[in-house]
């Protein structure tokens, strides 16, 4: 959020306590919690323990060892925190109102931090997060799933979702999804409905594709930046 860091300790200390007066109120009132899981990787702290953002030293700060470690959560690991988040947000509303959807993100791993080749790496992490997300699919009433994970990188899209790089995924492909999404879901707004609807889902020539010079940034792109 801050990656060159704040000033003084106590503009730490207002920024952390706006930031949770506010996470408080949102996890008091959403009726609503989607979330895309991406990947299994992770830098932890080692003296408080707390997951870091992302890799130290790609975005800011420098790594340490004495001060950072790598893990790469397990399914397990994995499921115990969504199971308790869920828990979290049941006790906060004193209820279990809120719905939680789950996506898994089919953006492959570009770096990993582990001895394997990104390819087995990338397979790890996803077949972990999706047999996770299904579990608490089974053992919810109140969990969803959306299979945009699917949709881009199954067999059935023939790979024409992912642009150039095999990596980021064509407006094409957003457009596939997210047609099905408010199908599936029975959106308020019909227009918007038909919009998606009326859209071309597989593209017949790549040229035609909007293609943003611009390539988005996330997570695993950055940990690219720390391989080196």
């Amino acid at each position: 959020v801050e990656p060159e860091g704040l000033k003084s300790h106590d503009e730490v200390q207002y920024h952390r306590q706006f930031h949770l007066k506010k996470l408080k109120q949102l996890f008091s009132e959403m009726d609503v919690f989607i979330f895309t899981l991406g990947l299994t990787e992770t830098w932890i702290c080692n003296r408080s323990g707390r997951v870091l953002p992302v890799a130290p030293g790609v975005i800011a700060g420098k790594y340490d060892p004495d001060l950072h470690s790598f893990k790469n959560l397990s399914h397990s690991e994995i499921k115990n925190h969504l199971k308790a988040f869920i828990q979290l947000i049941n006790e906060v509303q004193g209820s279990d109102k809120c719905k939680f959807l789950f996506t898994i993100s089919p953006v492959p791993l570009t770096a990993t931090a582990t001895n394997q080749h990104a390819l087995v790496a990338t397979t790890f992490s996803k077949s972990t997060l999706r047999s996770v997300v299904g579990e608490l699919y089974d053992e919810y009433e109140c969990v969803d799933y959306f299979p945009s994970y699917e949709i881009i990188s199954s067999s059935w899209s023939r790979g024409i979702f992912f642009s150039s790089n095999l990596r980021s995924i064509e407006s094409a492909g957003v457009d596939a999804a997210m047609r099905v999404f408010f199908l599936q879901h029975n959106s308020s707004s019909e227009s918007q409905v038909k919009l998606k609807a009326e859209k071309q889902i597989i593209p017949t020539n790549s040229d035609e594709q909007d293609n943003d010079s611009d390539d988005v940034m996330c997570e695993e792109e950055l940990l690219e930046g720390f391989a080196k």
